[in-house]
């Protein structure tokens, strides 16, 4: 296994709108520093990514993995993988997941948390063989499904 530098295996940008952009009823998913995607009628990237929030008053980074259309806030952490071949997405979002609280510990700023691409550029990661990459991310992929399906029924059941 590899310990590899962030900004060696994947390429990353942030949004380009404020927040204020988001609109009611809009098309596409708008990704803010917020836990919860808003709406948009306009995308900036179609790809799959993993979205990073850039602040947060608390130091409590929000971290999502999406495919498709999108639009993201200006301080909102676009990741891709620089070689699907070598970094499976899907586990490179797995990996970072892990490593928020190691983050908001990182972060700068007092009354703002913040995370700087100097930061996610020197980040550390383990990176094993892609199809190991591919098992570990369809596990936990698997327990994620499960852990929504059984959120799904206690809802269900309060109901």
């Amino acid at each position: 296994m590899n310990i590899c530098k962030l900004g060696d295996i994947a390429k990353f940008t942030t949004g380009r709108l404020n927040s204020n952009a988001a609109q009611d009823n809009g098309k596409y998913p708008f990704f803010t520093c917020a836990p919860e995607a808003l709406k948009i009628d306009d995308y900036a990237f179609d790809t799959e990514a993993i979205i990073l929030a850039g602040n947060n008053a608390d130091g409590n980074f929000h971290i999502q993995h999406f495919k498709g259309k999108f639009n993201a806030y200006q301080r909102t952490y676009v990741i891709e993988s620089s070689d699907e071949n070598k970094v499976y997405t899907k586990y490179l979002y797995y990996a970072l997941k892990t490593c928020l609280l190691h983050f908001k510990q990182i972060s700068q700023g007092s009354a703002t948390k913040f995370l700087t691409a100097k930061i996610l550029n020197s980040f550390e990661l383990p990176i094993p063989e892609i199809e190991i990459q591919k098992k570990i991310a369809g596990t936990l992929g698997n327990l994620d499904k499960k852990i929504k399906t059984n959120e799904a029924i206690n809802e269900n059941l309060v109901a």
